[in-house]
């Protein structure tokens, strides 16, 4: 082959590498600009599920229901609020109530016994207010290791089970877990009735471009600080306002 020839070669092969490195370099950028579009649009509709969270909480403070006017709601951005939702929940359910911490549930006389279950390894302590402002206390545990004033409740599935009678005047009950976290759930045991609302889970679900995401919280009613329970209690058994 003559030394044209050869030059031909080399700048054909010149050639391919050349194009073979812009069309990598080219379709490196266009992935990384899909990417891009790509997280500006999740970002956005994050934004926009945000949005409606927002807007539904402020509701439910306001009126008590989260509204009717939210679904697909345009945002500045582009972006759309697509779907607000809200479930309430009539028992308390927590994966974990840590040891000496409170939770707390609302009575509206509407039941006449109330169920707990919690986890073996905790003691649980139970205080009714009523409308008086009367405290009522128990106090148990899954075996008869402990002595007074823990008194001994069954084991049902692996969980400590105790139900509590409540009169029409409890207004509010407080359990408070002893010597270990624990999982609780409170709920009531009163064929045909529910306990009031105790929290409400808003489900929201923002959109920009075809990508949607969805953004849940749990929102509960008030609850008085841990503390509280020992302003209340006294050696008489009951407090005046």
């Amino acid at each position: 082959m003559n030394s044209s020839g050869q030059a031909v070669v080399v700048i054909l092969l010149v050639a391919v590498v050349v194009s073979t490195i812009a069309f990598s370099i080219a379709g490196s950028s266009l992935k990384n600009i899909e990417q891009t579009a790509t997280t500006e649009e999740t970002n956005r509709a994050f934004s926009a599920a945000e949005a409606g969270i927002e807007e539904a909480l402020y509701n439910l403070d306001q009126t008590g229901t989260i509204g009717t006017s939210l679904n697909n709601t345009p945002l500045q951005s582009g972006a759309l609020i697509k779907d607000v939702s809200a479930q309430d929940q009539h028992s308390l359910v927590l994966d974990r109530l840590e040891q000496d911490d409170v939770a707390q549930v609302t009575l509206d006389g509407t039941v006449s016994q109330v169920r707990l279950m919690w986890d073996p390894s905790a003691a649980m302590v139970i205080s009714i207010i009523d409308s008086n402002y009367n405290v009522t206390r128990y106090s148990s545990k899954c075996n008869s290791a402990l002595s007074a004033p823990f008194s001994t409740v069954a084991t049902v599935s692996g969980k400590c089970q105790q139900d509590v009678d409540v009169t029409s005047t409890d207004r509010i009950m407080r359990v408070r877990p002893m010597y270990a976290d624990t999982s609780i759930s409170v709920s009531s045991n009163t064929a045909g009735h529910e306990l009031p609302v105790q929290s409400t889970i808003v489900t929201s679900t923002g959109k920009s471009g075809e990508t949607e995401r969805t953004v849940q919280v749990e929102r509960t009613v008030p609850v008085a600080p841990a503390f509280f329970d020992y302003v209340l209690f006294s050696a008489s058994g009951s407090l005046a306002k």
